[in-house]
C-alpha cells in the first residue's frame, strides 16, 4: 500500500487561521433536511370533480377528476394526493403503495376548510369507502366518508379499512388516520345475512406495527366504531396501536376495541356516546381489549350505552376466553363512565394482572336486564386490582357483581381497595355467587345500612368503613370535568384513609401527585404529608453560657422564656420540593407537646425564619436565624397534639426558589423558671413533627 503525506505550508496555515471557524450542522438538523429533501422529491397530485383524468394531475389547474384514476395510479414515497375541499365523489378509494420512514405518502385536502366527501355506496358485501391495502408509512387526513348500503340489501360495510400483514407474514407499519369524519355505514346487523363484527367505521385488520387513529369523528355505524382485528396468537399480534381523541357516537355494536396486540397500545382521550345500540342478544361494550398485552385505557368518557346484549353493555371490558386471547397487564385509569345501562366493567376468565384505578363511575347500573355494576367470569387468576375508584349508584341494583361460568374450577376473583361505593338506592345482592373470591380492603361503603345488610358470602373483608364521603358536587353531567364533582371536601373521612399500594401510577384523576405514603380513598388525592425524616431538620438552642452548644440530636424541642443561660427556643424545617402545585388549599403544622413544667399556661409564638440554611448538627443560639413573620400562636397548658394553620406562610414560601419552610417556636412572655415546655422532635420514638399539605 502506498503511503501519502500531506504537507501544509506555513503560509497556508496562516491563511486558515484567519478564516472563521466552520459551524458543523447537528445530526438532528441534517436528518430533518434529508427528510425535507425526500418529501420534496415526491409529487403532489390534485383531484377535483371538475378536473380531467387526461390531465397530469400535478397542479390545481390540471387536476384529475375521479377516484378511479387514483386507484389505477402508482405512487412513490413522498407523494401527496390532495382532494378538492368540498368535492364529492360517489365511489371508493383503494390505495396499494407505501411510503418510507422519511417520506410517507399522504392523502389530504386542498383549497378550503371543508372536508372532501367520499360516498362509498355500499355496493357489495365487504365494501370499503377507503381501502389501504398493505401499505406502510401512509397518512390520511381531513376526509369525510360514508358507505351506506342500499335499502333492501344486507352487506357488511366499512368506512376506512387498513389491511395489515398476514398471521405468518410481515407486518405493515406507520399508518396514520387523522381528523376524518366517518358516518352512515349501515352494515349488516345481528342475525342478518353477511353480518360481520369486523366491519363498521374504522377497522385496522391484520398485523400492524404502529398505527394512529386520532381526532376522528365516527357516527351512525354498524357494526363497530373503531377496532383492530386479526390473529390473536402472540407471534401474529400487532403493536403500538394508538386510538386517541376521537368522538364515537351512535354505534350499533362496540365503540372501541383493541384486539390482538403485544404492547405499546393506547386508547386515550376518546368520547364514546350511545354505542351498544343493538336491541338483541349479541354482546357489545363501550371500550374493551382482548388478546392484549399492557394496553393503556385512559382519560376516556363512556356514556349512554343502552343495549349491548343480555349480559354486556358495560362501559369497559378486559376480555379473553382462551389461551390465544389472554389479556394481560392492561390498565384502565382516569376514565369517566356514566349513565350506562349495562354496568361499569366486565372481566372475562382470561383477563389477568389488570389494574382499574382512579376512575369515576356514575349511574352505571341501568333499569333493565341484569342491573349489575360488574360482570365477572369465574377464573383461576387472582390478579385483578381495582383501587381508588368512585362508584356512585343511583338506580336499584340487582347485584354489584354478576357472576358467569367462565372457568368452572375458578372463582370470580377481584381485589378492591381504597374505593368509594355510594348508593342512593337499594342493592339486592353483593354478588350472585356467595362463594365469590372477592377481597374488600379499606373501602368506603355508604350508607352503612345498605352495605352491612348484604350477604357478603366468602368475601374477605378488612378495614372497610361506612361514613359519608361528602362529595363536593355529585350532580353528574358530560365531560371529564363533571367527574370532579365526585371529589370530596377537606373534612371528608376518606382523606388520609387509604392503604398504600405499590406502583400506583403516581397521580390521581385530577393529575395531583400521590404521596409516598398512604393515599386518600377514592379517585382524588388531597393530603400529602411530609413526615419527620430525611427531609426534616429540627433542634433547640439555649442562650448565655450555652450559646455555642448544639442540641440537634435530642428527642425534645424545648421552649422557655427565662434568664440568661436558661432561655430556649426551637426550630423545625421541612422540604417543600415535592409540592408540584403553585399553592395549597391547606397547610397544617402538627407538633406534639411531650412535656410541660408547672406553670398553668404559656403562649408560644410561631414564626417563619429569615433563612432556611441552618443545619441540624451545628445550629446554636449564636448562629440561629431570627424571627421574621408571625404565622400563629398556640396556648399550651398540657401534653397533647397542637395543630397550627400555616397555609398563608406555605403559599408565600412556594413563590420563592428556596422550596423550604423553616419555623421558629418562641415564648415571648415574661421570664419564668416554670414556663418551659417541650415538643417531640424527629428523633423521638413517636409523635414526630409533621407538615400536612392539602391540595
Amino acid at each position: 500500500m502506498r503511503k501519502f503525506m500531506m504537507v501544509i505550508s506555513i503560509g497556508a496555515v496562516g491563511l486558515l487561521s484567519c478564516q472563521k471557524p466552520i459551524q458543523l450542522e447537528s445530526a438532528v438538523l441534517l436528518k430533518a433536511k434529508a427528510k425535507a429533501d425526500l418529501t420534496g422529491a415526491g409529487n403532489t397530485y390534485y383531484v377535483d370533480p371538475s378536473g380531467s383524468d387526461d390531465s397530469t394531475g400535478t397542479s390545481t389547474t390540471a387536476a384529475w377528476r375521479t377516484l378511479s384514476k387514483i386507484n389505477a395510479s402508482v405512487f412513490a414515497p413522498g407523494d401527496r394526493i390532495l382532494l378538492k375541499s368540498g368535492g364529492v365523489w360517489n365511489d371508493t378509494l383503494h390505495i396499494k403503495n407505501s411510503g418510507t420512514v422519511d417520506a410517507p405518502i399522504v392523502i389530504d385536502k386542498y383549497g378550503g376548510e371543508v372536508r372532501p366527501i367520499i360516498n362509498g355506496g355500499g355496493k357489495r358485501n365487504g365494501s370499503n369507502a377507503l381501502y389501504l391495502n398493505k401499505v406502510s408509512y401512509f397518512e390520511v387526513n381531513n376526509l369525510e366518508l360514508t358507505n351506506t348500503v342500499p335499502s333492501g340489501t344486507s352487506y357488511a360495510a366499512t368506512g376506512i379499512r387498513v389491511v395489515g400483514g398476514s398471521s405468518s407474514g410481515t407486518a405493515i407499519s406507520n399508518v396514520t388516520i387523522k381528523n376524518c369524519y366517518v358516518h352512515d355505514v349501515n352494515g349488516a346487523a345481528d342475525g342478518q345475512t353477511n353480518y360481520n363484527k369486523s366491519s363498521g367505521g374504522i377497522i385496522l385488520d391484520g398485523k400492524i406495527y404502529s398505527a394512529l387513529v386520532q381526532s376522528c369523528h365516527v357516527a351512525n355505524c354498524s357494526v363497530e366504531g373503531i377496532r383492530t382485528t386479526g390473529d390473536r396468537a402472540m407471534a401474529a399480534r400487532s403493536k403500538d396501536i394508538v386510538i386517541d381523541n376521537n368522538l364515537i357516537e351512535y354505534i350499533y355494536g362496540d365503540g372501541i376495541v383493541i384486539s390482538g396486540v403485544t404492547g405499546g397500545s393506547k386508547i386515550t382521550h376518546n368520547t364514546v356516546y350511545k354505542a351498544c345500540m343493538n336491541p338483541g342478544s349479541e354482546n357489545y361494550a363501550g371500550i374493551w381489549t382482548i388478546g392484549s398485552l399492557n394496553t393503556l385505557v385512559a382519560y376516556n368518557e363512556v356514556y349512554g350505552m343502552t343495549g349491548g346484549g343480555a349480559n354486556d353493555g358495560v362501559a369497559f371490558d378486559a376480555d379473553g376466553y382462551d389461551t390465544n386471547s389472554v389479556t394481560d397487564g392492561d390498565i384502565f385509569e382516569y376514565n369517566y363512565s356514566h349513565d350506562n345501562n349495562g354496568g361499569f366493567m366486565l372481566f372475562m376468565n382470561q383477563a389477568k394482572n389488570i389494574k382499574v384505578r382512579y376512575n369515576v363511575s356514575v349511574n352505571d347500573i341501568g333499569t333493565t336486564r341484569l342491573k349489575k355494576l360488574f360482570l365477572i367470569e369465574k377464573t383461576t387468576y387472582d390478579s385483578r386490582e381495582i383501587y381508588n375508584n368512585v362508584f356512585y349508584i343511583k338506580n336499584p341494583a340487582g347485584s354489584l357483581f354478576h357472576v358467569m361460568n367462565g372457568v368452572s374450577s375458578g372463582k370470580p376473583y377481584a381485589n378492591f381497595s381504597n374505593n368509594i361505593f355510594y348508593t342512593t338506592s337499594t342493592i339486592n345482592n353483593l354478588s350472585t355467587q356467595a362463594d365469590n373470591g372477592l377481597k374488600f380492603n379499606n373501602n368506603c361503603l355508604f350508607p352503612s345500612s345498605t352495605f352491612t345488610a348484604l350477604n357478603w358470602g366468602t368475601t374477605v373483608r378488612s378495614n372497610n368503613f361506612y361514613e359519608d364521603p361528602a362529595f363536593v358536587s355529585p350532580i353528574g353531567g358530560n365531560g371529564l370535568d363533571a367527574a370532579k364533582g365526585y371529589d370530596v371536601g377537606s373534612g371528608s373521612p376518606v382523606v388520609n384513609a387509604g392503604v398504600f399500594i405499590h406502583n400506583n401510577g403516581g397521580q390521581d384523576f385530577a393529575g395531583s401527585t400521590l404521596p409516598l405514603g398512604n393515599p386518600d380513598v377514592g379517585a382524588f388525592q388531597h393530603a400529602v404529608i411530609a413526615n419527620a425524616g430525611s427531609s426534616l431538620a429540627d433542634a433547640y438552642v439555649r442562650n448565655g453560657t450555652y450559646a455555642s452548644t448544639n442540641y440537634g440530636t435530642t428527642a425534645d424541642l424545648v421552649v422557655k422564656s427565662d434568664a440568661a443561660s436558661y432561655a430556649r427556643k426551637a426550630y423545625t424545617k421541612f422540604d417543600l420540593a415535592m409540592i408540584t402545585k403553585p399553592k395549597v388549599s391547606s397547610a397544617k403544622l402538627k407538633m406534639f407537646v411531650a412535656g410541660v413544667n408547672t406553670a398553668t399556661q404559656r403562649t408560644i409564638n410561631i414564626y417563619t425564619t429569615n433563612t432556611t440554611s441552618w443545619l441540624e448538627n451545628n445550629i446554636n443560639w449564636n448562629n440561629a436565624p431570627m424571627d421574621t413573620v408571625l404565622v400563629g400562636k398556640i396556648a399550651v397548658s398540657g401534653i397533647g397534639l397542637q395543630t397550627i394553620d400555616v397555609t398563608s406562610a406555605i403559599n408565600r414560601l412556594l413563590t420563592a426558589t428556596d422550596r423550604k419552610a423553616s419555623f421558629l417556636f418562641l415564648n415571648a412572655g415574661a421570664a419564668s423558671s416554670t414556663n418551659d415546655m417541650s415538643f417531640s422532635s424527629r428523633e423521638a420514638a413517636s409523635n414526630k413533627p409533621t407538615l400536612e399539605l392539602q391540595y
